[in-house]
């Protein structure tokens, strides 16, 4: 297996290069990063693309990518590669140009690959797939895939009603991929080689635990739910696939490898941290989740793996910010000590534990305590429910009493903003439950106010409910768009008069989710019909397009009310076909529970509690002295219960919390700042200038984004640097002038202030580089001091090689002779052209040819091509500002010449 890392570069032709520096985010489309896994194509029996339907930076925050790209690699036969949905702008030059959708490793068009798998996380990011499909150059409908295309599949929380994307999918992967998507890319690749049919491998998949194809099972029109549902398999298949496809899942996560090496995205992704995910499934039983119910039983991974896998993480990628990932962190059984162990492991670090994750009813006061040191933002909770009554409707186990008091607890330390997250539209809500969101609300500022805080911000963000399937609300009706709106303005006009912070969703994308949510096969038709006619990423504000979606659904005659309305409990669901392993009989009692405003208490907790022992000593007070059991609802999913207290109880004693010790409060919470102040003064430590290459693909990476590349290579290399003061502190690192993006430039600098003074500069570089990015070549190392005048200040000249495909004859010598050289520049304060006169800056042209290292070339060759006469233009720079190379481009293609991208080769310093 070949991991991309350490400076190190293998050419690939980007089909994309020559006009990535056309879309918005360029990034997006370069690959190369940091641990990704490039393997040899034809060496590979399986390959798999993975496709998120959604876009990169959104993608590459996935864990569930993460862990298939890793695991499927990790053999040496099987490749994965990853596949993004393209933004509208990068669509529209694709095809404008005739060119596929490509995989980010090898660049190989999906068309290419075995299976093309796409993990469904939301409904409304179908119609991307379709696209994703054409774009590859894949056929859209199953029944019109040829013998030689990849298999289409997807998987993902969606999977488990898959009805609306069935036509469309060869088969389906339902519950965990971990195990189970490697033994089938591997069977599918041996099959193909054996030269086995499509349909024989189909056949043979079928059969599988966790496998649904589709294409074998019957369907009719249900007559009570007027759902088409699936009634088993067709008749050729009976008895040899099962009726019910069973969720596959791994039983056991306790040991199971998490991986630490992968791809680190070159852009900011959404969750731009280190994740590990803590644990699978949830206690808690809340009626809207579907995660809560299709992911039991709970599955925790041993805190001592989960330390370990935090620090190699963060290590090997460079990351100064971390997060503990699951459905309800705090519901983790040894989620104190494990908390506390990290906080002062990060800390040591000049890492943070991303706190958002974390719900702190009833977390124990240590954790808030030693969270208030470390970092001063804002924490999220997730009440769901505005009134007592509706979160005992949806078996929120929180009162309002809990509610108040977390907010004692996080304002009385020093937080200033509160995150409150609510939906609307639940089973029997009335508009005292909606107006009760906002007297809630209020009742935390309130509290704030009283800790002393000044001008405290609460932010309330409202959804709209959706019913989703496997859940105890799928039967519940969906409120209208009209009646979304009304709740909305309710709860605008109530932020107003409570001074809160109110965010709501888009409600229009709510009443579509609802349709596809709980739709059946005939909604295929209408997905299709809206993808065909330019729907494209539904989910953002930005482009969704609802009346395009309206009149699909229009045009199909569809009465929307079979999937919006109240369904009937003694009808046929559209996702009965597929065993989650919960009982329909579990379900039914849950509903009926809700409508009655009844709350059942968390299983795998003891009655009453609100989060799990933080000691060996409690626990073994509970189980072996007071003798007290965990709930159970037998809700089908079969629970090890004495097990779970067997593997809580060896939690607790590998993490050594064994004493029931009562906690003393610290009189001071936080550390003084001006303390900080005097540990990181800026005149503290020894300042270094390094010269460095941005070259190839990565010059597609935005400003900001390559200082946080270098930050992260010098904490992979354990090159510590000073930080600045406060709490959100950030390495000393100051840059030179921006580049423009897709300009490789030879060299470029930065300024580091490290609080120990560097004696073997070869060692630096060594270690820099070994930890590098492909394209980050570092070069020299200088010594610097405070009264060294700034990058930006020192640059005194710029030269460029502008390649040049055609005669250049006598356009240089013209060029040269002028005293006036006019061009038109777009101004960003008066945001419109204007005439330039860049001659006074312009100090030389001449003519010649780039000869550099072969490797260098080959990098720079990769995005934009070198070997070709061209001309050296050196240009004036005043305070950082100089002749733009897209005004360079300007002047010779004005002049008739036919340009490549200029490449920077030279800064001139003063001094």
């Amino acid at each position: 297996m070949k991991q991309t890392s350490a400076g190190d570069f293998v050419a690939s032709h980007n089909p994309y290069a020559s006009f990535l520096e056309k879309v918005e985010k360029p990034a997006r489309y370069i690959g190369g990063e940091h641990f990704v896994t490039k393997k040899n194509w034809d060496e590979t029996i399986g390959r798999v693309a993975l496709c998120f339907p959604d876009t990169y930076e959104i993608g590459m925050s996935h864990l569930g990518m993460k862990i298939l790209y890793d695991e499927i690699n990790q053999h040496q036969s099987l490749l994965a590669e990853r596949v993004f949905a393209p933004w509208v702008d990068m669509e529209k030059e694709i095809r404008s140009r005739g060119l596929h959708l490509v995989s980010l490793e090898n660049f190989k068009p999906l068309k290419d690959f075995h299976i093309v798998g796409f993990s469904l996380q939301y409904e409304m990011s179908y119609s991307n797939i379709l696209n994703m499909l054409d774009l590859g150059g894949i056929s859209i409908w199953t029944k019109d895939r040829q013998e030689h295309e990849p298999f289409v599949i997807c998987g993902g929380p969606c999977a488990t009603h898959p009805e609306p994307l069935a036509p469309f999918m060869d088969f389906v992967v339902i519950g965990d991929g971990e195990k189970l998507f490697a033994r089938v890319t591997h069977f599918v690749g041996e099959a193909r080689a054996r030269g086995m049919k499509r349909d024989e491998i189909l056949f043979e998949l079928a059969k599988w635990k966790g496998i649904y194809v589709p294409k074998f099972y019957d369907t009719v029109i249900d007559p009570m739910t007027q759902m088409e549902v699936v009634t088993g398999p067709k008749a050729e298949f009976a008895g040899v696939i099962p009726d019910r496809v069973q969720r596959y899942f791994v039983d056991n996560l306790a040991n199971y490898p998490f991986p630490t090496k992968s791809p680190i995205p070159h852009m900011t992704a959404i969750f731009d941290r280190f994740s590990v995910e803590l644990a699978r499934g949830c206690t808690e039983g809340c009626r809207f989740c579907q995660a809560g119910m299709i992911y039991r039983p709970v599955r925790e991974r041993n805190p001592e793996n989960v330390v370990q896998m935090m620090m190699d993480g963060l290590k090997n990628g460079g990351f100064d910010e971390a997060s503990l990932t699951c459905l309800s962190t705090a519901d983790y059984s040894a989620v104190t000590p494990l908390v506390l162990e990290l906080l002062d492991k990060l800390h040591k670090e000049n890492a943070t534990l991303g706190i958002s994750s974390l719900r702190a009813y009833g977390l124990d006061e240590r954790i808030l305590d030693k969270l208030a040191e470390v970092k001063n933002t804002s924490l999220t909770f997730a009440p769901e429910g505005g009134s007592q009554r509706m979160r005992d409707v949806i078996n929120k186990n929180v009162s309002e009493e809990d509610l108040l008091k977390t907010a004692e607890n996080v304002f009385s330390r020093g937080w200033t903003k509160m995150k409150l997250y609510f939906m609307i539209g639940l089973p029997t809500e009335e508009d005292e439950d909606v107006v009760a969101i906002m007297e809630t609300a209020a009742k935390a500022r309130k509290k704030a106010t009283e800790c002393g805080v000044r001008n405290p911000t609460v932010t309330v963000s409202v959804s709209s409910f959706v019913p989703k399937p496997h859940t105890p609300f799928q039967w519940s009706n969906m409120i209208t768009l009209p009646e979304i709106e009304r709740k909305q303005n309710m709860l605008k006009d109530h932020a107003e008069k409570y001074r809160l912070n109110f965010r709501k969703h888009v409600a229009r994308i709510s009443a579509l989710e609802g349709i596809v949510a709980r739709g059946d096969r005939r909604i295929a038709d209408i997905i299709y019909k809206a993808w065909s006619q330019g729907a494209r990423f539904d989910g953002w504000d930005e482009t969704f397009k609802y009346d395009l979606w309206v009149k699909c659904v229009e045009e199909s005659g569809l009465d929307t009310q079979i999937f919006l309305g109240t369904i009937p409990m003694n009808g046929k669901l559209a996702w009965d076909h597929i065993d989650v392993g919960l009982t329909e009989r579990f379900l039914e009692i849950e509903w009926k529970k809700a409508t009655h405003n009844r709350l059942s208490p968390p299983c795998g907790k003891v009655h009453g509690m609100i989060v799990h022992h933080s000691n060996l000593e409690s626990l073994e007070k509970t189980f072996d002295i007071d003798k007290k059991k965990l709930v159970c609802y037998h809700c089908g999913v079969a629970c090890d219960l004495k097990g779970m207290v067997e593997e809580r109880r060896d939690f607790l004693k590998g993490m050594n919390a064994i004493e029931d010790a009562p906690y003393v409060q610290p009189e001071v919470l936080k550390k003084d700042i001006v303390e900080l102040r005097e540990k990181r003064n800026q005149a503290m430590g020894f300042k270094y200038r390094i010269e460095f290459s941005k070259l190839g693909p990565i010059t597609f990476i935005s400003h900001l984004d390559l200082q946080k590349v270098i930050t992260r290579i010098f904490k992979r290399a354990g090159l510590e640097t000073l930080h600045s003061e406060g709490y959100n502190i950030r390495p000393l690192l100051s840059f030179g002038p921006a580049l423009t993006l897709g300009i490789s430039s030879l060299t470029e600098y930065f300024d580091v202030r490290v609080p120990a003074e560097w004696t073997d500069f070869d060692d630096m570089m060594n270690r820099l580089q070994t930890h590098s990015e492909p394209g980050i070549i570092f070069k020299s190392i200088s010594v610097i001091n405070s009264k060294t005048p700034s990058i930006q200040d020192s640059a005194k000249t710029f030269t460029y090689f502008v390649p040049v495909k055609n005669d250049i004859g006598t356009v240089v010598e013209n060029l040269k002779s002028q005293e006036q050289i006019i061009i038109q520049s777009y101004s960003k304060k008066e945001e419109k052209l204007l005439d330039k006169d860049i001659r006074p800056m312009l100090l030389d042209m001449t003519t010649g040819n780039l000869e550099l290292n072969e490797k260098i070339m080959e990098i720079i060759d990769e995005v934009s091509p070198c070997r070709m006469p061209g001309i050296f233009v050196t240009a004036k720079v005043n305070q950082g500002t100089s002749i733009r190379p897209s005004e360079i481009i300007e002047l010779l293609t004005g002049k008739g010449l036919e340009v490549e991208r200029p490449i920077k080769v030279a800064i001139e310093l003063n001094g």
